[in-house]
């Protein structure tokens, strides 16, 4: 149950919090991807901070910010080339979603063996 939790604050803080400016901007400004990331990441460390211990919510966080900024980087450029092309656009958005799930997945799976401090 407590992965469904991540689910849900990964929703809330990929989509419910993201602006459209941030949505848009973050293909092309650094300065939106920025903003994307850290609004995402202030909503999985509330949550992570709720489920974990400290040492394991932080480093589930770090690694899952990190992460998330990585993906979005290349899929936001993918996607804002193809924005007018839905049968182009949807499938790589869907990839983009099944690897912040895969990354999540597994890094919750494996939140006790990757504490670094």
């Amino acid at each position: 149950m407590n992965f469904v939790w991540i689910l849900l604050a990964h929703w809330v803080g990929d989509y419910a919090f993201q602006t459209s400016k941030m949505a848009v901007g973050k293909s092309h400004h650094f300065k939106w991807l920025i903003l994307h990331v850290l609004t995402y990441s202030g909503v999985l460390l509330l949550c992570s901070l709720i489920l974990f211990p400290i040492k394991v919510a932080i480093s589930f966080l770090l690694i899952n910010c990190i992460l998330h900024g990585i993906t979005d980087f290349f899929t936001s450029k993918l996607t804002s080339k193809y924005r007018k092309k839905p049968r182009i656009f949807f499938p790589i958005m869907g990839f983009d979603q099944l690897i912040h799930t895969a990354t999540l997945y597994l890094t919750f799976l494996n939140r006790e063996t990757l504490v670094f401090f």
